[in-house]
């Protein structure tokens, strides 16, 4: 059986495309590399990050645990993130409540 160029290409192609869909996109950094630090910068913190998922302290994009008061290079504030300040009489330390909006 002779196959056309034409064939062949079309076949390639497709096996390309299924290879790239079969490929996981989800590949973290490492902390070293965008110079993660456990202590927030400029006011900026991991809590208040588009990238951190608080249910697990991890990050959608840097790898291991990640302290909610820490901060990388990569830091992207999340336009959802609302910091509510609670009024409280016993005058505890934690006063702050951190909401999301969805």
């Amino acid at each position: 059986m002779k196959t056309s160029r034409r064939e062949f290409f079309r076949f390639i192609s497709a096996l390309g495309l299924v290879s790239f869909y079969a490929t996981p996109l989800s590949a973290k950094t490492a902390k070293n590399i965008v110079k993660y630090q456990s202590t927030p910068k400029d006011g900026n913190s991991c809590k208040s990050c588009m990238h951190f998922i608080p249910e697990t302290n991890e990050c959608k994009t840097v790898e291991g645990s990640i302290d909610p008061d820490g901060w990388c290079t990569i830091y992207f504030k999340d336009p959802n993130y609302k910091e509510v300040k609670i009024e409280d009489d016993n005058q505890t330390s934690d006063n702050n409540k951190t909401v999301l909006d969805s």
